[in-house]
């Protein structure tokens, strides 16, 4: 049984058919790319998995649970973090304000009783941010902005990551370090779902992918092969809204 299933899902926004019968899964411990162009349903897709997002037809199971029938302030807490494209943080509180709001929350859905140590264990994985503790967000690089997003995604020690565009924006000394640390996250046997519109900054980071347009998979397998498949390439060009 894959850690997280969607099986013929299918999401709206604003009353507006957005993602039509995805199927997709990741497996424990696995990490798996998400990838397509700005407006083919990336986010849509991790939304209908945080329940932030009317999912209109299929389900969304993680770890055998359905959560499609749970109200999306209870889905961090059965082991799921989440950093939104726009990173969503408290600008005006600390770097380390922003890692313990969701031990304060929902800490105790996940058994947390050592607050302290877990944001240890988030400052053992970005290393750079341990001089930044008590800096405010707002005073923070879009890389360490960045860092901050998944550190904070990780503060319930989650048996799944979703990261949607993590390394959009960045320069490429960012994006090498960030690579790096999401693979450091994997191997720590965190399951990670990435969406990149950038189809060539996934094979670094996953082991599989899928391919993502107009809101339906198109294809699916090894990101070394998909990246270089010269339709693939042509698939990601363009825009529009997710």
């Amino acid at each position: 049984m894959s850690l997280l299933e969607l099986h013929d899902v299918s999401a709206a926004v604003e009353g507006f058919d957005v993602t039509h019968e995805v199927n997709l899964t990741v497996d424990a411990g696995e990490a798996v790319g998400l990838v397509g162009r700005n407006g083919a349903g990336k986010t849509t897709t991790f939304r209908s998995v945080m329940g932030l997002t009317e999912v209109t037809g299929g389900v969304v199971r993680f770890d055998g649970e359905a959560l499609t029938s749970l109200d999306s302030d209870r889905i961090p807490g059965r082991g799921i973090g989440y950093q939104p494209e726009d990173r969503k943080l408290f600008t005006g509180m600390t770097v380390d304000e922003n890692f313990r709001l969701p031990i304060w929350s929902v800490g105790d859905e996940r058994g947390i009783d050592d607050e302290d140590a877990v944001v240890e264990d988030i400052y053992d994985v970005f290393s750079e941010l341990d001089d930044r503790r008590d800096a405010k967000v707002e005073n923070l690089s879009g890389g360490q902005a960045k860092m901050v997003a998944i550190g904070r995604a990780l503060a319930l020690q989650p048996d799944l990551l979703l990261l949607d565009e993590p390394l959009e924006g960045l320069a490429p000394v960012v994006v090498s370090n960030l690579k790096e640390h999401i693979r450091d996250i994997n191997d720590r046997g965190i399951a990670v779902l990435v969406a990149e519109s950038n189809v060539t900054h996934v094979p670094d980071v996953v082991d599989r992918i899928y391919v993502v347009e107009r809101g339906e998979i198109v294809a699916s397998g090894d990101p070394d092969e998909l990246a270089g498949d010269e339709e693939i390439q042509k698939l990601m060009q363009g825009s529009g809204n997710e």
